[in-house]
């Protein structure tokens, strides 16, 4: 059963996640050990920078944590893991 706060927490940040911010949380969700931005991007949306902006948003309003760094493939730089963090759904 779901509590009566976590209906209002639930109201409170959906606002928040639409449109390509939630198309890139729920990439992110595909991956449970985690992807970098890079990844996302070549996987999926083939440019970076519609990935960069909401992954900056989405990490300050903490629906993204970094878990760690690794060497892009292709590029040969380092790069964040990150991974989507469970929100009250």
């Amino acid at each position: 059963m779901i509590t009566q706060t976590s209906r209002a927490a639930y109201r409170a940040i959906k606002p928040f996640l639409n449109g390509r911010r939630k198309e890139i949380y729920e990439l992110f969700k595909l991956h449970p050990n985690g992807a970098t931005r890079q990844e996302i991007a070549r996987w999926y949306i083939q440019k970076e920078c519609s990935v960069c902006g909401r992954v900056n948003e989405l990490l300050h309003e903490g629906y993204l944590r970094v878990v760690g760094t690794k060497k892009d493939e292709i590029t040969g730089h380092s790069a964040e893991i990150l991974k989507a963090v469970e929100r009250v759904a």
